[in-house]
Parts: C-alpha cells; sequence; structure tokens
C-alpha cells in the first residue's frame, strides 16, 4: 500500500472513531491525513468508498496475521490460542478500528451487510481450526460458527471496554489467556 493510502487509512480510523462516521466529512479525513482534499478523491470517491477500504484492510491485516500464526503452530488449540493473541495484539494496537468495526457491524443497510460479510471471511479461520479440534478430539462437539463468534465477541468486547474506559495499561497477554482459558474451561470451579 503507498504511503498516502496508509495515512489515509490512519486519518480515517481515528476521525471515524471520534467524530463518527455520518459525522467525519472528507474535509476532516484529509487534514488529518496531511493530504489535500483533491489527493483524498483521487483514492476514493466518497466516505463510503473510505469506509470499505478501511473494513476491507483491516480484516485483511487481521486475517494475515492469523493465518501466519497459525501456520507456525500444530494443534487446534495452539492455534486457537495463537488466534485470540493475534486478535487482542491487534485491536489493541488498532483501537480506532474496535470503534469503528463496532459501530458498523449492526444495522441495516449495504455498508454493515458488507462489512459483516467481509468480517465472516475472519470468522471462517477459527470456524476451521474449531473443526480441526474436534476431529482431532480435543473439543466437544460444538457449532463452529457460534464458537468462532464467541471467541471474536469476547476479546473484541473487553478490548472495546478498555477503551472506551481508556485504561492506558493493557495487558494482551492477561486479555488472550483469560479469553481462552474462559472458552475452553468455563467459571466452574472443580473439586
Amino acid at each position: 500500500m503507498s504511503s498516502t493510502k496508509e495515512r489515509i487509512f490512519k486519518a480515517a480510523l481515528e476521525t471515524f472513531s471520534k467524530r463518527g462516521f455520518y459525522k467525519a466529512t472528507m474535509d476532516e479525513i484529509a487534514e488529518a491525513a496531511g493530504v489535500a482534499k483533491g489527493t483524498l478523491y483521487y483514492h476514493f470517491k466518497s466516505k463510503d468508498d473510505i469506509l470499505d477500504f478501511l473494513i476491507d484492510e483491516g480484516i485483511k491485516r487481521l486475517k494475515q496475521q492469523a493465518i501466519e500464526e497459525i501456520s507456525k503452530v500444530n494443534g487446534a488449540i495452539e492455534k486457537l490460542k495463537r488466534i485470540v493473541f493475534v486478535q487482542t495484539n491487534f485491536l489493541y494496537k488498532n483501537h480506532d478500528f474496535i470503534i469503528v468495526l463496532l459501530s458498523q457491524i449492526w444495522g441495516h443497510g449495504d455498508v454493515p451487510r458488507r462489512f459483516r460479510e467481509k468480517l465472516s471471511t475472519y470468522l471462517e479461520i477459527i470456524e476451521k481450526v474449531v473443526k480441526e479440534g474436534k476431529e482431532q478430539k480435543l473439543l466437544a462437539d460444538c457449532n463452529e460458527k457460534l464458537v468462532a463468534a464467541a471467541f471474536f465477541g469476547m476479546t473484541t468486547s473487553i478490548l472495546a471496554l478498555k477503551v472506551i474506559r481508556e485504561e492506558e495499561t493493557v495487558d494482551t497477554q492477561e486479555i488472550t489467556d483469560t479469553v481462552f482459558n474462559f472458552a475452553l474451561n468455563g467459571l466452574k470451579f472443580y473439586h
């Protein structure tokens, strides 16, 4: 990606997360990116185009990191743990993406629908690992789609709360361990 598009990516994420998609303007994005308004329009026709780009690029980066990490290990359990860690780190480092993500995942219309479609391509990675775990008899019989959504949702929600609360210290390993252990073991105390 060109350095100009990378600056636009970061500026648009920050602008949308602070102002909201509907209140943000192309002028504000151009100013935050340090580019002329004409340059912004050269790359994108509208705010909708920018939002599509943000969602597409963000999900693409998250997927790429997850795929790279799970290719380094064997076994579904370790792969799931790596996915949770990658997602935790990615969302923490790109905390504006959480706000944009959560603001666009719900609702009706083309933008939320396209976003859910792109997000489902990431969730499919988790689903495949859960299926692998079931085949290896490491995980109980379960609905892979629901489990994938649960892993994604728990991690995203925890980080969103930390962003909302403006917590400066975030221990991504603690979040990973908590989500992972809860998902695999639950809260029940066994004697």
